[in-house]
């Protein structure tokens, strides 16, 4: 992993974890707006969220200092310019340092556009910012005609600046400041984006040089005069919300939710096929925000969950690939054994991993019960020698550890074989326990017997999670939870607030919660039970039997638990991570992602959550310090150029000396990649010593 710029860490402080994406690559966030200055783009998503890259395929996380949702960008010269929700503006020089420059305002700032000596930003309530420089700006009136309604895209071109927002309004202004109502005649909905294409064209011949804008209801239309009047592209069938649009010398590209058009001239007609589709080389259906040009016939679409699409040329024709073959399958539990993670999921998906960064596919056999269009795995674990994986309508896969031999080549061309285990990698699907036909939720092991729980009351063992027989619950509410207490009890949590006890496995005591919110999942943590669940709701007991409401702070969904050294995590939806040291007072961490967090697990003090849209976050919680190699260096271009080695999200300063006694501590690293490698390049000063010498110093 080539890295062009100092890629400084985020620390980790008490209030704040450090987190990296380990699915979907290169990240997961939603991607509002992208801009592209032909050696930088810039992609800004929620809560703060900020991604550049060199090329518009490798891309870095950056520090924005914001938590805001970011709605826009734009380069002003070679300073990016970000704004988003609440009045958040930020602004860069190098694309690794931002400095906020908020207008204190309510308003959110969803399009931002520069010209050579001026940005603008508009918003929500007719908002108009201006600004000279980036640093600072002022409110401008509202133009005439808006009222309270929401501008949603600004443009700047030939002198020009052209507003759009919702019930098809337009202005133009010359200065951004003094603005004229324009109208398109017909009622086309919300124009959600409004762009200025400069193509190598005449404004008579198709791309069109002008401004072009799209609508919440499929339109898309041009401008030749600088705003002052409309056209309307022959799109057809389109119906659904274009958000983006642009285009280069031979095309134009219109993308939105589930729908991209990419128009072109044929026999005098401009034609916008549908891009998405079933092939190999069409788009992916998908809701696309943002669309960037990088050169003549390479378009760049990003949007929801991360999702990157670009486009090639082959043989005249346009075909599209997704550099990142990322599953976006919905993760729900995962569970870690003999040092591997284990990730299940829609789509009959399990995922493995020995760091937490980089995730393996299994396949898991299409027979039996399981089907990769009907199956959902919700549930997973086991023990050292045995894992369980169970879904919807009685789906069961097991995992057993043995060890089968892989054969290798040498470097010679002769072979050699290994022997690997199996657990968690080779699966067999089996026909549905005990013929039952209710969801499976929950997998658990007692007195060396397997449990599975789920739908009207269910509950399933088995010796050898082969041949399984059904219990008498006493209940008919969905069961999800399950655990086993620390004075010997088996435990099970459900719908309504149900608690379930059992000193056999076979006959079970209702006890009283004090809640009808759905107890989602439980663990045993630290040897206090802890039931997580719907609203908020968080339940202890050490005992099973009296258990106490906790005040979580929130009224989201709680979905897992975890202990990572000294703090619980518990995670939930819309991105909630609760942490505590004393299981009484929780505080809302959050995460970089506003989607769920179904599950959670640990091992070397590296926090794990899956979730929504194959979602799998990572934390290193408690400071890895092995010692990292520099295994490369060279000096190139007027850079030290280093290549290290260490462990997977390891922290460290680069530190330098004359005479290897004196040492200057340096930049601080994070091996956060995915491979625990890093290539760093570093600026020489312009009086270098004689001798220099440079030590890699992991960070506790």
């Amino acid at each position: 992993m080539v890295c062009c710029a100092i890629v400084l860490a985020w620390p980790c402080s008490a209030q704040k974890l450090a987190w990296s994406w380990s699915n979907p690559q290169p990240h997961g966030n939603d991607i509002v707006d992208m801009a592209w200055n032909g050696t930088l783009g810039v992609q800004v998503c929620e809560l703060g969220q900020v991604y550049t890259s060199p090329n518009l395929i490798d891309w870095f996380p950056q520090n924005s200092g914001l938590t805001n949702d970011l709605q826009a960008v734009t380069f002003f010269g070679n300073r990016i310019i970000i704004t988003g929700s609440d009045g958040a503006i930020a602004y860069s020089d190098d694309g690794v340092n931002f400095t906020n420059c908020s207008v204190n305002a309510a308003n959110w700032l969803v399009s931002v556009a520069a010209s050579s000596n001026l940005v603008v930003a508009v918003g929500d309530n007719g908002a108009i910012y201006t600004s000279t420089n980036g640093a600072k700006w002022s409110l401008q009136p509202v133009p005439p005609d808006l009222g309270t309604y929401w501008l949603l895209g600004v443009a700047y071109g030939n002198g020009v600046w052209v507003t759009t927002g919702e019930f098809g309004y337009i202005a133009t202004s010359t200065n951004g400041i003094n603005w004229s109502s324009k109208s398109i005649s017909g009622s086309y909905g919300e124009l959600e984006h409004v762009a200025w294409v400069n193509t190598s064209g005449s404004i008579t011949n198709y791309p069109y040089t002008g401004f072009w804008t799209v609508s919440d209801m499929g339109y898309a239309f041009y401008s030749t005069n600088n705003g002052t009047s409309w056209k309307q592209f022959n799109l057809m069938n389109s119906t659904n919300v274009l958000y983006n649009c642009t285009a280069d010398n031979l095309t134009g590209l219109l993308a939105g939710d589930e729908e991209v058009r990419l128009g072109s001239v044929v026999t005098d007609n401009v034609l916008w096929p549908e891009q998405i589709g079933s092939a190999q080389t069409s788009v992916p259906s998908w809701t696309y925000f943002a669309a960037a040009r990088e050169t003549n016939g390479v378009y760049e679409l990003a949007g929801y969950d991360g999702m990157l699409v670009e486009s090639f040329i082959t043989n005249g024709s346009y075909n599209w690939n997704t550099p990142y073959s990322s599953a976006r399958d919905w993760l729900w539990q995962v569970t870690v054994t003999n040092g591997l993670y284990v990730a299940v999921g829609d789509n009959a998906r399990i995922m493995t991993s020995s760091d937490g960064a980089d995730w393996d596919i299994e396949e898991v056999p299409l027979t039996n019960s399981v089907s990769l269009a009907e199956t959902v795995f919700f549930c997973v674990g086991g023990t050292s020698n045995l894992l369980v994986a169970a879904g919807t309508r009685g789906s069961l896969a097991i995992s057993t550890n043995q060890f089968v031999p892989v054969i290798g080549t040498n470097t010679d061309g002769s072979l050699f074989t290994n022997y690997v285990g199996s657990l968690g990698i080779a699966w067999n699907s089996l026909p549905a326990p005990a013929g039952t036909t209710n969801d499976l939720a929950g997998v658990g092991v007692f007195s060396n017997n397997f449990y599975l729980v789920g739908g009207n009351g269910t509950v399933l063992n088995s010796a050898n999670g082969t041949n399984w027989a059904k219990l008498t619950s006493g209940t008919t509410n969905y069961l999800s939870g399950i655990a086993t207490a620390t004075n010997g009890l088996l435990v099970l949590t459900g719908n309504e607030g149900t608690i379930l006890t059992s000193t056999n496995g076979t006959n079970w005591i209702s006890r009283t919660s004090g809640t009808t919110n759905w107890l989602y999942h439980m663990r045993c943590i630290n040897g206090l039970l802890l039931a997580v669940g719907e609203n908020g709701t968080l339940l202890s007991s050490t005992n099973a039997t009296n258990w106490a409401k906790l005040s979580s702070g929130v009224t989201n969904w709680l979905n897992d638990a975890v202990m990572v050294s000294n703090t619980c995590y518990v995670t939930g939806d819309q991105g909630v991570v609760l942490a505590s040291t004393n299981f009484v007072n929780w505080t809302n961490i959050g995460t970089i992602t506003a989607e769920a967090l179904e599950g959670a697990a640990t091992q070397n003090g590296q926090l794990i959550t899956v979730g929504y849209g194959g979602i799998i976050l990572r934390s290193q919680i408690v400071p890895v310090t092995t010692p990292i190699d520099i295994y490369s260096y060279t000096q190139m271009d007027g850079y030290n150029v280093f290549s290290v080695a260490g462990v997977v999200d390891e922290q460290f300063t680069l530190d330098s000396s004359t005479n290897l006694f004196n040492w200057v501590t340096g930049p601080l690293l994070n091996l956060n990649y995915g491979d625990g490698t890093l290539d760093f390049y570093q600026g020489l000063p312009t009086n270098a010593p004689p001798d220099q010498f440079y030590r890699c110093t992991p960070v506790p």
